[in-house]
């Protein structure tokens, strides 16, 4: 489906915002996400990267909680997120010494190993993306990008 163009309208205008984000998302999603059907983003379902990326260090255990606020899912589906990642492999459940009750949560050794390839793997894609554009225009991207951050952290 073609990407429809932002019109000419006035700025305040809130069809003409709403088109301006569309257009954003799609565009990104676009040249990121769906750029290129071989990419490293591929290999892995969108929840096993939300798992990876739920552990901030990967060297470090979390409780299920932790995880959970982190990769912004209810405890429940964290809890059935990481029943499916230990059998498969990718996590381990370990009791806490100091209080029994405490159940932990690490990156098994092949969970590293898949965090590690992703992140690669997204590294050569960006670079890809990026060694398309100038220094001035990869500066003005990054600038704008941090700006709408701070602009969206604002919204409650």
């Amino acid at each position: 489906m073609p990407v429809q163009k932002a019109q000419k309208e006035p700025s305040s205008s809130l069809d003409y915002q709403m088109m301006v984000i569309k257009e954003f998302i799609d565009e990104f999603y676009a040249k990121t996400i769906y750029r290129d059907k071989k990419s490293a983003s591929s290999n892995f379902p969108p929840q096993i990267i939300k798992f990876l990326f739920a552990f901030p260090d990967e060297k470090k255990a979390y409780r299920i909680g932790e995880l959970g606020v982190n990769a912004r899912v209810k405890r429940s589906t964290m809890t059935d997120m990481v029943d499916r990642m230990e059998k498969e492999g990718i996590a381990a459940r370990e009791r806490d010494n100091g209080d029994r009750r405490v159940v932990m949560v690490r990156l098994s050794d092949k969970g590293k190993r898949m965090r590690k390839a992703f992140y690669q793997g997204r590294r050569q894609e960006f670079q890809a993306i990026f060694s398309q554009l100038t220094d001035f225009e990869v500066n003005t991207f990054i600038s704008s990008l941090l700006e709408a951050t701070k602009i969206l952290k604002k919204i409650k």
